[in-house]
């Protein structure tokens, strides 16, 4: 059970990393599409001398970037087996997320952005105003939603380094190896070669006692035998 949770957990590490990829390449295009909006919008204004600094969307953009950056630390680390580079990427994460954090709150929740804006946009462009009001508003969700994806990614790895399990070494076990090999006989034809089945697998079964069936000495082999067991099968079926 330790071990199907381990590749469990390394899954879904690989899920978690590749779904917030994608809202961090979201969260750019967005803050791009928006920084371009802002950009027209104050150039139309010929009252206003100076257009201020959309900080709220440069935010928004760093955290894109910073969470396209991290998820592909996640993806490097995760193709690692060494449980040093595990522990350094749950500091590093935990690190990142904790600045992350900080700079959501100081510069998108702190800052009274609507009352910056309204300094800027006079009556007459009341609409481009409610327009800046409402994406403030999406930029701050959305920030947040992906800080909480975010904070998956290190819990499951400090999971995975409590169980301390390497995916796929316990696949490669002679049992685990019969099994696939099992499978995989009900899925190609008789006279196809079953992976596994080679003569140092063989010598190396008899030695543990596990094939039974072979141990008088006969020559019949691994694929003959699989076929007469289901031959006698067919057999037993066409009777019945």
């Amino acid at each position: 059970m330790v071990r199907c949770a381990g590749c469990f957990l390394h899954q879904s590490k690989r899920v978690v990393n590749i779904i917030v990829n994608l809202c961090g390449i979201g969260m750019i295009i967005y803050c791009l599409w928006l920084l371009k909006k802002w950009n027209d919008g104050f150039s139309q204004m010929l009252v206003v001398t100076s257009v201020p600094q959309p900080w709220f969307i440069y935010t928004c953009l760093a955290i894109g970037i910073a969470v396209c950056l991290t998820t592909l630390y996640g993806h490097v680390v995760g193709n690692c087996d060494s449980s040093s580079s595990l522990c350094i990427y749950i500091v590093s994460m935990c690190s990142i997320l904790l600045l992350q954090g900080g700079v959501i709150v100081a510069i998108l929740f702190k800052i009274d952005w609507a009352w910056q804006i309204s300094k800027y946009i006079d009556e007459h462009y009341k609409n481009f105003q409610n327009f800046l009001n409402f994406h403030l508003i999406v930029c701050r969700l959305v920030s947040v939603v992906v800080l909480v994806g975010q904070i998956n990614a290190p819990v499951i790895a400090i999971l995975i380094w409590a169980i301390g399990t390497h995916p796929g070494a316990h696949c490669n076990s002679p049992d685990q190896q019969e099994r696939r090999n099992f499978a995989h006989s009900f899925l190609v034809p008789p006279n196809s070669p079953i992976p596994g089945c080679s003569s140092e697998f063989l010598n190396g079964r008899l030695s543990q006692g596990s094939l039974p069936y072979l141990k008088d000495g006969s020559s019949q082999g691994c694929l003959s035998y699989i076929k007469d067991v289901f031959k006698g099968l067919f057999q037993r079926r066409n009777q019945f």
